[in-house]
């Protein structure tokens, strides 16, 4: 299974709204009878970044656009990207996100789980993830393979 969780710059878990994140972390899980792995796959670009001159408007960082923009065909569709950027993901780790975020990542097959904003290190997201998935419910040890 692969799961992506958005990062910013320094690879830190970006906690604002996903379509604004300027990178995204790609791991794999691997399940085994008692042990579960996970590794770093890949850094992906957000291809939004580019198109916006790195440059998100407040209520884009913090899921607030008004009923006009959230609604704009052009402001959904550029939600897509983040949908192929991120494909043969099953989940999306994020702590904030908007509507149009959770409805591409369902069209996409992928779907978000809400992680606490106090989580701030990935390991601890991924942890959290697995533990509240239910996906860890026999397994011993869990561990970073690096």
């Amino acid at each position: 299974m692969e799961i992506a969780i958005p990062t910013d710059n320094q690879h830190a878990i970006y906690h604002n709204n996903p379509y604004t994140a300027p990178k995204f972390a790609i791991y794999s899980i691997i399940l085994g009878e008692a042990i579960i792995t996970f590794s770093l796959k890949s850094i992906v670009e957000n291809p939004l970044k580019r198109l916006k001159c790195d440059s998100f408007e407040n209520d884009q960082l913090t899921c607030s656009c008004d009923e006009e923009r959230a609604n704009s065909l052009r402001h959904i569709y550029e939600h897509y990207a983040l949908v192929d950027v991120i494909s043969g993901c099953t989940y999306l780790l994020a702590n904030n996100y908007c509507k149009n975020v959770a409805r591409t990542m369902e069209k996409g097959g992928i779907i978000v789980y809400k992680i606490p904003p106090i989580i701030k290190k990935i390991d601890m997201a991924i942890k959290n993830f697995l533990i509240g998935a239910s996906l860890a419910n026999q397994v011993q040890q869990i561990h970073n393979e690096s």
